[in-house]
């Protein structure tokens, strides 16, 4: 894992798919497989290899001389950013099945994750601002509108879903816990771009409006959390036993819930 404190070029994928640089300058690439081909190796940064590559990326064989195309235009485009000494190389030649690339290339579901870490060891109010500094860069579900086949296949997606869903559920807790009811939304509307009906995101929201006496809020949630259970169709469209119980217990309280 680099250091994702400090980096060059961001792959982002917990969302649509782009590269871009520190300044938010997005890259542009000739080839369509180029963005694909940097996402799958900061994927896969414990052991990139050009043979997992081909086969990820394409179903078929495809000739040496479109991959190497593709790693080419890679090259190309990263060189212009002028962000490396001369000396070193954005994805450097071998002569073995290794594909080794900059340690500055990193992805923001790896900041993400290392954001995660971090945040476990520290005070609330500094585990929240790191929590959030990785929550920020969820846009939408991973590699939404790409058609990648190999994220979903490797458990990939689940496991970035899972990231968002476990920073998510940190940083709203935390604020929960310092009566910081703003920041219980932002967090959590976070985890559900990713995973629309999560039991703990929507109980929290619950928890948060309650607090606030807002039962009308308590309610839209509930609602809301059912209307998304009826829309899933991978979900058993019955509420969870956790919600319902909550759901009746917050319902039934006096106006304002000051106990926590």
């Amino acid at each position: 894992d680099g250091d994702t404190k400090k980096w060059n070029v961001m792959v982002r994928t917990l969302g649509p798919v782009d590269v871009q640089l520190a300044d938010g300058t997005i890259i542009e690439f000739e080839k369509s497989k180029t963005k694909e081909l940097l996402a799958w190796l900061t994927s896969h940064r414990a052991r990139p290899t050009r043979s997992a590559a081909r086969t990820a990326l394409w179903e078929v064989n495809v000739a040496d001389a479109t991959f190497t195309n593709v790693v080419s235009d890679a090259r190309r485009a990263l060189n212009q950013t002028h962000l490396i000494s001369s000396t070193e190389e954005w994805l450097p030649r071998t002569f073995n099945d290794q594909l080794p690339f900059h340690i500055s290339i990193i992805s923001d579901a790896e900041i993400l994750e290392s954001c995660i870490t971090r945040a476990h060891g520290l005070a609330p109010a500094q585990a929240i601002d790191e929590l959030h500094t990785g929550l920020e860069l969820v846009r939408d579900l991973p590699f939404a509108g790409t058609g990648y086949l190999w994220p979903d296949a490797e458990g990939i997606t689940s496991q970035l879903v899972l990231n968002v869903i476990t920073a998510s559920a940190m940083a709203a807790e935390l604020d929960l816990q310092r009566g910081e009811i703003d920041g219980v939304f932002w967090a959590t509307a976070k985890g559900l771009k990713v995973l629309g009906a999560h039991e703990e995101l929507i109980a929290l929201r619950m928890r948060a409006h309650a607090l606030r006496g807002d039962l009308a809020g308590v309610r839209g949630e509930w609602h809301s959390y059912e209307r998304a259970i009826k829309s899933d169709s991978w979900m058993n469209s019955k509420p969870s036993v956790k919600l319902v119980s909550l759901y009746n217990q917050l319902n039934s309280g006096p106006p304002v819930l000051s106990a926590r």
